[in-house]
């Protein structure tokens, strides 16, 4: 290639970089958060049906107690699942609830009343609840979350 043919083609190239690049920074920006639509009343009055939440993935490591969170839904109390490639995926399959425990701190009174569990929450699992105790099914019902289940914060 000549240098008059070079500098001839450097535009294009830059624009086909620079749309990689924007590209990539979108399917990045895409892939660590969440937009979910809140249904349901289990988190009134903070969260309303119909309220549309962007949370942002996060590792066990970055929870912390009162953070809103996005969980995997248990398929049946007790038995939980992830969502397989190509398997259901999405808002049906995730549950919106505040962060009551993490490993480490106390059971809270309601859990530890409804499963008759007392002392401390164990290694690798949490505890969620929902805002409006009447209107939720949380830990008080499917026991203790599998702290690799909770996929996302809502920030605050």
């Amino acid at each position: 290639m000549t240098p008059w043919a070079f500098a001839a083609a450097a535009p294009a190239m830059t624009a086909v970089v620079a749309v990689t690049v924007v590209a990539v920074v979108c399917v990045r920006t895409r892939r660590s958060r969440l937009r979910v639509t809140v249904a349901g009343q289990s988190m009134a009055p903070a969260l309303t049906p119909g309220q549309v939440v962007i949370a942002h993935r996060v590792g066990p490591g970055g929870l912390r107690t009162g953070d809103v969170v996005v969980l995997v839904k248990p398929e049946c109390p007790g038995d939980w699942w992830w969502p397989a490639v190509g398997g259901p995926v999405g808002e049906g399959a995730w549950l919106l609830k505040r962060l009551a425990a993490l490993p480490g701190d106390p059971v809270p009174p309601p859990v530890s009343t409804s499963l008759g569990v007392t002392g401390v929450v164990p290694e690798g699992v949490a505890v969620v609840l929902g805002d409006n105790t009447a209107a939720s099914v949380d830990s008080r019902d499917f026991g203790f979350v599998p702290v690799d289940r909770v996929i996302a914060r809502v920030p605050r």
